[in-house]
Formats: structure tokens, sequence, C-alpha cells
């Protein structure tokens, strides 16, 4: 054996430790870490993994969950490129021209928002050529990099870190390489990054990083998504696992965007097309995590459904380790739902008459956050509705402080809507430094992108959502359109090619999140999908959540709202008939993305918009509450429309329903829990139904009947204690449907009847004589 890997192999050395499945207690973990030759052998509860190091390369050539090996093949550990610049100097970005890279306009597209791009030029930095490339991984790896040390450390209670250092003088002198791994007590789960370290003085790029690649067996190929895959963007999160879902591992990558490549063939890393980075003399890169949470159970049919070890998994267990160690946590007194967005039917055209109108009817409905969208800003000389100032219009908003002291009067928190366009008549372009914008030019309605790669741009973005704060004391902040996408490499930047901008610009953007919460920690802050990539953009992922309260999913839909550019007015010539199928098709597509979203917290993903229009009678009583329901997968966090139009009626149903939900939330945190294991998947034809439980079983269990479907069925609720005994009843209709047992509810032993397009809101107490 070589002296690299006798060092390697000490006593102690801990290359993975993941703790134990869902199904363990952590005092039935047995923890025991092996050397044999050149292996590491490391048991935790039902997971185990060998770690080799050999001439052969640096891989694991097994993951058994369970006693059964998850791959069929060794796995690499890490891969990636190395190039080297030619001549050795820094690469420049390319100086200011008043050509457009990039067009923008506006567009729609199958009631979407949608957005019309005409690339006029391509900038490219070109003083340097990248050569004498190296792709190291397998042997390579270990004919280039000689271990050096490691470290464990806890940097926090019931953490370990484990890091694995490394040098290499075949890429360049004093050139290091690091990689991590964290365990945490409690969960069955580890953490990997990797850090670049160039000390010595060659220009280096890296390119086709990868974390992870998982050759799994036949067995163990079956694939859930849990975050969408959508407009050639990678999940965020995979579940591999056996046929019936009973055993593997969920796959997280924490990469933001589209930089991220997670795949169904077990690869985690940065996306090659869009990733790369630049490394000079003192400089370092440290990747993005990922992570793999194991889990094993029984999977079984329930009288609905087959509830599987997986679900049950992500919905408790993993949930809790996300919202403990990885998301950015929710403060209580930040509660903004339910949200009223001023975009739909008002679109631009707002106003401080017609917005005290709606904050009036939005007060009486029960909204707790009422945002001002696109319009209020005065976006300068020859600028559109994109064009974002701190200045408010002085005709259409003369006492903008006035008109938010008005709304937090009617008990609502003030929003505002904020973009990355600045204007471009008003910016400075001169030649003496970098200028504030990304280059090639982003153009959009007399606006230029502000860009993120840049500490001047991003302090500008902070300071101006932090005055917005101070001075008319907004706390809810919709950030959107879309820049980072189009890459920024202006000579003086921080990105020295366009595929690193994407990664510097997507960080930059979350640097000015942090910033903003640290000053002003008291905002809620939104980011959209369009900010986060293009329009229409990303669905949620795990990166944007580390950094914002919520998250505006793709794609923004108006089903039901008519023409969404105007409100209701004798012009309007609707089929009555068409809208109400609209606003149900609306409805059902909140449930559906959502429900495509089920690895994250709910509550935090914003679908857009439940339409609160009612042309003729659209906005019947069964829809309203259909919306009610469908939006209550997660939280209420998206309404928008004309509520000039809304009936008495209407309206004094909004404000039971959201009183409703907001009691609900109070007595049992309904927010913060969602429920779908052994229950039907969304759909307008069938029955199907979820839980909003907390630990004691309580809360509320929505119910929604399509299209077809018996009149009554049995609805189970799994998710109770078989042991309590709990009061149910109907919120609805107002029935009381008894007493059940918890075994009773699991069994399905509740029977419920609704008409077609029905739906029902169950509340589940304990019974009194039952409580401790």
């Amino acid at each position: 054996m070589t002296d690299y890997k006798l060092k390697l192999l000490l006593p102690g050395v801990l290359m993975f430790a993941i703790l134990f499945g869902c199904t363990n207690k952590p005092d039935e973990v047995n923890w025991a870490i092996q050397k044999k030759g050149n292996e590491i052998n490391i048991s935790a509860g039902i997971f185990e993994q060998k770690l080799v190091l050999s001439d052969d390369g640096f891989f694991t050539s097994a993951l058994s969950v369970a006693g059964e090996n998850v791959l069929k093949a060794n796995s690499d550990e890490i891969s990636f490129s190395i190039h080297k610049a030619s001549p050795n100097i820094k690469p420049e970005g390319i100086r200011y021209s008043s050509e457009s890279g990039v067009e923008q306009s506006n567009a729609e597209q199958n009631q979407t928002d949608a957005l019309s791009v005409k690339k006029v030029k391509e900038g490219i930095a070109a003083n340097v050529q990248w050569g004498d490339s190296m792709y190291i991984a397998g042997e390579t790896f270990v004919d280039v990099f000689a271990f050096e040390d490691y470290e464990i450390s806890s940097p926090q209670q019931g953490v370990k870190r484990l890091v694995l250092k490394f040098t290499s003088n075949k890429i360049s002198e004093d050139f290091s390489f690091e990689i991590n791994y964290e365990i945490y007590e409690g969960h069955p789960v580890i953490r990997k990054w990797v850090r670049f370290d160039n000390q010595g003085n060659q220009w280096i790029k890296i390119s086709d990083l990868m974390l992870k690649q998982l050759d799994l067996g036949a067995s163990f190929s079956q694939v859930t998504l849990l975050t969408p895959a959508v407009r050639e963007i990678d999940p965020a999160i995979i579940a591999f696992s056996d046929a019936g879902k009973s055993l593997g591992v969920i796959s997280v990558s924490e990469i933001p965007s589209k930089t991220r490549h997670l795949s169904a063939d077990g690869n985690s890393g940065y996306n090659p097309g869009y990733f790369e980075w630049v490394l000079g003399p003192g400089e370092t890169f440290e990747s993005e995590p990922v992570f793999e949470y194991a889990f094993s159970g029984e999977s079984y049919e329930t009288v609905s459904a087959k509830s599987t070890a997986l679900d049950r998994c992500v919905e408790s267990s993993f949930a809790s380790f996300m919202d403990k160690h990885i998301v950015m946590p929710l403060a209580e007194n930040k509660s903004v739902a339910p949200v009223f967005c001023t975009w739909t039917n008002y679109n631009s055209n707002i106003n401080d008459k017609n917005m005290r109108e709606a904050a009036d009817i939005a007060s009486e409905i029960g909204f707790e956050c009422f945002q001002l969208d696109a319009g209020w800003s005065d976006t300068g000389p020859r600028g559109g509705w994109a064009v974002s100032t701190t200045n408010p219009k002085a005709k259409e908003f003369p006492d903008m402080k006035g008109l938010s002291r008005y709304i937090q009067s009617k008990n609502m928190k003030t929003g505002m809507w904020y973009s990355v366009f600045i204007n471009e008549q008003e910016t400075d372009i001169s030649a003496s430094e970098p200028g504030l914008f990304s280059l090639p030019l982003i153009r959009r309605a007399g606006g230029l992108a502000l860009s993120f790669c840049y500490e001047k741009s991003r302090k500008k973005y902070v300071d101006e959502i932090v005055y917005l704060n101070k001075t008319f004391g907004a706390t809810y902040f919709k950030q959107d359109l879309s820049n980072i996408c189009y890459g920024d490499i202006a000579r003086g930047h921080e990105s020295r090619t366009k595929k690193e901008s994407y990664l510097r610009g997507l960080r930059g953007l979350f640097a000015t999140q942090d910033e903003i919460l640290r000053q002003s920690p008291e905002t809620w802050l939104q980011l959209s999908h369009e900010i986060y990539w293009e329009t229409p953009g990303p669905a949620a992922d795990v990166a944007v959540l580390k950094h914002v309260d919520s998250y505006h999913a793709s794609p923004n839909e108006y089903w039901g709202a008519g023409n969404r550019k105007t409100l209701v007015d004798d012009t309007w010539n609707f089929d009555v008939d068409s809208l109400k199928q609209q606003l149900r098709l609306g409805a059902f597509r909140a449930r559906e993305i959502m429900y495509n979203h089920r690895g994250l917290p709910l509550e935090r993903i914003e679908i857009f918009g439940a339409a609160t229009t009612n042309y003729k009678g659209s906005l019947s009583a069964d829809i309203l509450d259909r919306q009610i329901c469908s939006w209550l997968m997660g939280v209420p966090l998206s309404y928008s429309g004309d509520l000039t139009s809304l009936t008495t009626e209407n309206i004094a149903q909004y404000r039971n329903r959201f009183a409703m939900l907001k009691r609900l939330n109070r007595q049992y945190g309904i927010y913060s829990h969602f429920q779908y294991s052994g229950v039907p998947a969304p759909t307008d034809e069938e029955w199907h139904w979820w839980g909003k439980l907390n630990d004691e079983g309580c809360g509320a269990v929505i119910v929604l009947r399509g299209s077809s479907g018996a009149d009554s069925r049995q609805i189970n609720i799994p998710w109770v204690k078989a042991d309590k005994t709990y009061q149910l009843k109907a919120l609805f209709s107002g029935k009381d449907l008894g007493e059940f047992t918890g075994k009773q509810l699991v069994d399905g032993e509740l029977n419920l009847s609704l008409p077609h397009l029905g739906q029902e809101i169950i509340e589940i107490s304990l019974k009194k004589n039952t409580e401790k």
C-alpha cells in the first residue's frame, strides 16, 4: 500500500456517516467505523457505506440501505475539469457599448406571462484562451491529488464535520482541494461540498463539476421528483427507490436555479452548460452542498391509496430536517397570509384613489398584507412600468407615506413591488469606472438590467429596498423581472466569463437578500421565478429558500380573471360558464403545482394567483370555496383581481373563510403542516384530500370531489394518533361529524358526502377528556 493510502486510512477517519433511516430511533443507531485494507466501512443504523481509495480511483463501492446495496457498480466520489489560461493573465470583460445584448418586451401565452426576447449581440471576453485541460475522475484523481490531512470538528451541537484535504502540484504549484462532509444527529443524512484553493500563480478555470455520481442498480431505479423539472431546469429533490418506494435515498441539491444538475441517473452537481469558475492566484471556490437522506419502511395499501415509506418520510422526518437545518427559518411575527396583490386586473394602472378603494375592500375581507405591484414607481424619462426607482409617481401617488399609513390603519401590512431594471437615461455611463448594469446591455421598457455581479450594484439594490422599508413602512417586497439568465461580462465586474456570471449573479442576488434581512429583519422577502432566471422561470428549489421568506413559483396564471389588464366594466363580454370553468382550472393548477413541490415547505411557495374577480356571477360561492381549499394545500399567499367587482356576498364569504383559516392556524399551526401519504393525489375528476395536522393529529383535513366519482366515500386520515379520540366537524356545512378514535380515522370509518365539484374543510380536535 502506498503512503498516500496509509495516511487516508488512519483509524478514526470518518469519510461518510449517515445516521439512520427514517424508521430508526436515535438510541437504536449502530455507529461503527472499521478499516479493512484500503476500505473505510461506515455503519449508521440502516445505512452502510464503503468508501475506497485505490489505484482504480476514489469511489463508493457500496451504498446499502437496510442491508441492500442500491448501487450496481462503483460510483466516483468527485469529478471535474481543470483548464489553464493562455496567456497566463486575468480574463478581462467587455467595455461599455450602447448596443443591446438583449431586448425584452412583454408577451402572453395561454393565460400566462411570457417574455419576447431578442438577442442582438453576443459579447465575448477573449483576451485569454483556456487549454491544457484535464478531466479528473476515478484513476485520474489519485494520479493528480495527494492526500494531506483530515480534520473532524463539531461546528454546533449535534453536528459533526469532516474535512479531507488534498494537494496537487500537477495542476499548479500550491493548488489544494478539500471535501467537506457534515452529519446531523437524529437524521439519516450527509451533506457534502468541496472547496478549491489556488495559492499558485496560474489562472485556472473549473468546469464539469459533479459532486455525486450514484451508479444505481436496476432494483433501485424508481425515480420520484419531489420538486418539478420545468423549462429545462433540473429538479432540486429526487428520490431513488425500489418499485414499492419502501427503501431508498432522497437526493437533494442546494445549487440554485439553472446552474444545478440533478438527474434521474443519480448525478448531482453543476449544469455544465451554465457553470464554470475562474480561480486567479490567491482565490478560492466553495461549492454549494448536496446531500442524501435515507429511508426504509413498509409500503402498504390503505382504503384509498398506497402509503409508501418514501411519502411518510418526506412529510415527517425529512421535512423536519429541512426546516431545522437547511431552509431559512420563518419568524412567527412575520406572518403575511393571506396576501392581496394588485397586479391582476389593475395591472400597472394603479393610483392613490383606486388603491385606497381596494384597500378598504381587502381589509373588510381580512387580508393581512396589501401589496402594491408594478405601477407605483416613478420610472423616469422614457421609462416603462418595468423600471423601478424609490420615488413614487408624483401624480398618481402624491402621498405614498399617507397611503401606506392608511393601509396599515386597516390592519394590513404594506407590500411593494420592485424590479432589477434601472432607468437608462438616468444611469451613469462614465468610462472611468464600471457601470451598475450588466454587459452586454439588457434592455426592457426604457431600463437597463442591474448586475448582481458587482458590489456597488448590489449595494444600490439593498439600499433602495431598505429605504422603502424605512421611509414608507413597507414590510413585504415582491422582487421581479429577469436579468441573471442573460449573463454579465462587464469589465470591472466580478465575473470573468459568461458562464461564471450565472452562479455569481445568483449568489449576488442571495447576498442582497441576506443583507436586506440583516438591516430590516422585519421584512418579508419574496423572489419571483422571473428574477430567479427567466419568464416564465424555474420551480422553487432548496437554494432560494435558504435566503428568502417565500418564492413566487412559475408560471403566472390568470385563469378566470377575464381581461386581466383592466377592471370589470361595460366593455367586457365573456361567457360566464367559460370563466367559471377557468376559475376551477386555476384552483386545480394551484393544487397541482404545490403538490409537485411537496419536497419543500409549502408554506413558503406562492402560486399566482387566486382570482378575486367576479363577472356576472362567475365567482360563485362553490368556486370561491374551491379557491380557499386549493390554496390551503400550502398557505393563502397570493390572491389577486378586481376587488371592486366582488358582490356583498363574495366579500362576506371571503371574510368568513379567511377568519376560519386564521383561527385554525392560531389553534393548530395548520400553515406549517402538510400530509399526503396514503391518500389520493390531486385530481379534478375523482375525490382527493390532504392533511394540515400538527403532531397531535389536530388541525384540518381538506377534501375535494371532482367532476365525477361517487356521491359519498370513505375518507381515511392516516396522520392522527391511533390511541387518541378526536372530535370532527365539517366547517363549511357546519355539521358535527362525531367522535372517532384515531384507529377508526386511519381505517377510513369516516364517510363524507359531497356534490360534484364540492369541497369541505374538516376540523379535527382532541376530545376534551383525552387531552393531556
